[in-house]
């Protein structure tokens, strides 16, 4: 249709199971498409990208950090919100509506948060990283989601990660959909971690949930988003190619579900996070 061009990526040919991540990262480095690109920003399929000035569009976001080289966004993550069901209908923007708070303080310990950041593409990086770029130089702006200036010590080695009043939230956030339903994160289970890939164990799963249900706060920050983002579907999916795809695409996360839920692995990872996310809701709650 001419809308997203897909690359593969070279470790889907490297007979390597794991480091799908990197591999991506090595691969577009050599692109000269790269550094023709206007921004460039490395996230992943759950992760949306959530502007909170102006309407809401990156323009204005680029408009309220003019001058900057680099925009670094924190990752705010969504948990289940209770819900265990898959539901193809429901948008994440609107049915995940809980999340981690964007103030430490009631948590009670300098939480760190994850970063992915909007890089120039004319921006004098020295490579593009998974979740910032690597700069050698000081004579660029690197600001964070409130549009506050960061220091060179800070971004010198590509950062990952902020914690205390490097964190900001006030322009924009990136919206991180780890886990969505229970249903669904056992699909996740199936495939396997991005970068460690297949992991056959009920606590590394159970490890991971916990790190990323988060469901302390309300957040509907995209909410507004909803009436626009289900037009755009629904024109997308005129194209009867892409809506055979789609509907192929439910039928198959319905049958895995299907099938995991009695797996012997998949049914214990199930019952293990419904116990944590009534726990860890209730523990948070009371601090």
């Amino acid at each position: 249709m001419g809308i997203v061009r897909h690359l593969p990526n070279p470790s889907c040919v490297m007979d390597k199971p794991d480091g799908h991540h990197w591999a991506a990262m090595g691969y577009i480095n050599e692109m000269k498409r790269l550094r023709r690109s206007d921004w460039i920003v490395s996230f992943d399929v759950d992760e949306f990208i959530c502007v909170k000035t102006g309407r809401g569009e990156l323009s204005d976001l680029f408009a309220a950090c003019d001058g900057a080289d680099f925009i670094s966004m924190n990752q705010l993550n969504f948990g289940c919100a209770g819900y265990e069901a898959f539901d193809p209908d429901a948008l994440q923007i609107t049915r995940f509506d809980r999340a981690m708070a964007t103030n430490n303080d009631v948590y009670g310990w300098d939480r760190a948060r994850g970063i992915k950041t909007l890089s120039r593409g004319s921006a004098p990086f020295d490579r593009m990283g998974n979740h910032s770029p690597k700069v050698s130089r000081d004579d660029v702006t690197w600001v964070n989601g409130s549009g506050v200036a960061y220091t060179p010590d800070f971004y010198r080695d590509g950062p990952k990660y902020v914690r205390g009043d490097r964190m900001g939230h006030d322009l924009v956030q990136l919206n991180h959909y780890a886990v969505r339903s229970m249903e669904s994160f056992l699909a996740k289970t199936d495939r396997g971690d991005a970068n460690w890939g297949s992991k056959e164990d009920v606590a590394h799963w159970r490890k991971y949930f916990k790190k990323y249900d988060d469901n302390l706060v309300q957040d509907t920050s995209m909410a507004h988003w909803a009436p626009k983002l289900r037009d755009a579907m629904s024109e997308l999916l005129k194209d009867p190619e892409l809506a055979q795809l789609h509907a192929a695409t439910i039928q198959h996360h319905r049958d895995t579900i299907e099938r995991l839920r009695v797996a012997p692995l998949q049914s214990k990872i199930l019952e293990k996070i419904r116990e944590l996310h009534v726990r860890k809701l209730e523990r948070e709650t009371a601090a």
